[in-house]
């Protein structure tokens, strides 16, 4: 699911291409051979320019080797190689920096879960509280100050509910970044082909 990741796949094309230079570094050791041909018209006599004897062509095929360099192509092969041992450095820390952000992201919306949980509780509670104490001023037991005092702490309990609901609904949302998005899409798709 991380391959889906955008610096994952960034960094495994820089990857790619850091070896792909060191490939061209190499193979400027070898000769360059080139191909070229030349057609055209030649004449001393301007009346006979466009004429039978007039055509020439030629093709050559020159070779070009480097003999001596002073050690450049093996400085670029190097510098090259160095290069590429630098882009798979940042290649694995880019992939361990993946994990890590998965990692916490599941941590932080498993925690968040539980928070969840545990103010659902307590809002349950204070709705029974709230719910008590309308009973007993109705019946005349107590003031309606401790109906108020149960209302507002049950009002302070939802308030805190649904902003912990909201800070669960972004872990969620990190977690589905750090693991590259879209997968959701294509596991619905997959179960509505099954």
């Amino acid at each position: 699911m991380l391959e889906r990741r955008p610096d994952i796949r960034q960094a495994e094309q820089n990857l790619i291409a850091a070896n792909a230079t060191i490939g061209v570094a190499k193979a400027q050791y070898f000769p360059t051979i080139s191909l070229t041909g030349l057609l055209g018209v030649e004449s001393m006599d301007m009346s006979r320019l466009f004429t039978g004897p007039a055509r020439m062509w030629a093709y050559g095929l020159p070779i070009t080797t480097p003999i001596f360099t002073a050690g450049a192509i093996a400085g670029s092969v190097k510098t090259a190689e160095a290069v590429q041992k630098e882009t798979l450095l940042r290649y694995q820390q880019v992939i361990q920096e993946a994990f890590r952000e998965v990692e916490d992201g599941l941590i932080d919306q498993a925690k968040s879960r539980e928070r969840l949980e545990t103010q659902r509780q307590q809002v349950a509670a204070l709705q029974e509280y709230a719910r008590l104490a309308r009973l007993r001023y109705d019946n005349g037991y107590t003031s309606y100050i401790e109906v108020l005092d149960a209302e507002r702490s049950l009002f302070n309990a939802e308030l805190s509910y649904i902003e912990t609901q909201a800070v669960l609904f972004r872990a969620l949302v990190n977690l589905y970044k750090s693991m590259g998005g879209g997968w959701v899409a294509e596991a619905e798709r997959i179960a509505a082909q099954q």
